[in-house]
């Protein structure tokens, strides 16, 4: 059985009343995953809030086309949170570690909100730093798709030199042939005539 002083040890319950910490105790579930079971998986039913007393749990799976990794330690609250709109675990959680749990059911999240309005405060707090990671990884994800791309058109070029060398061989090609006009029979007037005053010049 938890003990109360063992939930008032997790951040998001310290310092809270001993009437709310008692009727959180009651109406949640002890459970204790070996290392390298599964407790949830991907596409289950998002029904519970859990407290993590003890071990490590891992979360992984793929979001937006990335594989996502995501641990817990002691302290952390995860699962399904207060007003939350998650209706199935988006990533599939093993236990790292034998691991001690609080499952606390989502069904009576409206008594949560009742009896606990400073837990439900620290919760929708918690839920809000989730979001800006989730969009903070999107955001990296985008940026690092976008370098993704600049490199492969670099390597193109990089990889792929025939078409830059030939159109440097092209302008090599007509900067000589305009430097040698002046000197080959298809030169202009002005050329042909500088010719015919050399020849007229050895002549006299």
């Amino acid at each position: 059985m938890v003990d109360r002083s063992e939930l008032l040890r997790i951040p998001a319950f310290a310092d809270l009343p001993e009437d709310q910490i008692d009727w959180f105790l009651s109406h949640a579930e002890e459970l204790h995953v070996k290392a390298g079971n599964t407790y949830f998986r991907q596409g289950d039913p998002a029904d519970a809030m859990f407290v993590i007393l003890e071990g490590q749990i891992q979360a992984r799976g793929e979001l937006g086309g990335e594989t996502v990794v995501l641990s817990t330690k002691p302290g952390d609250v995860t699962g399904v949170l207060p007003f939350s709109r998650m209706k199935q675990f988006p990533l599939e959680a093993r236990a790292a570690t034998d691991t001690k749990i609080l499952r606390f059911p989502s069904s009576l999240f409206p008594d949560l909100v009742q009896k606990m309005p400073e837990l439900t405060k620290r919760l929708v707090a918690l839920m809000s730093d989730r979001i800006r990671e989730t969009t903070r990884m999107e955001q990296q994800r985008d940026r690092l798709a976008s370098m993704g791309k600049l490199s492969a058109g670099l390597a193109h070029e990089l990889n792929n030199p025939a078409s830059a060398a030939k159109r440097a061989a092209a302008q090599l090609r007509e900067v000589l042939k305009k430097t040698r006009c002046g000197y080959c029979p298809g030169g202009s007037h002005q050329d042909r005539r500088f010719g015919r005053d050399r020849e007229s010049s050895r002549s006299n």
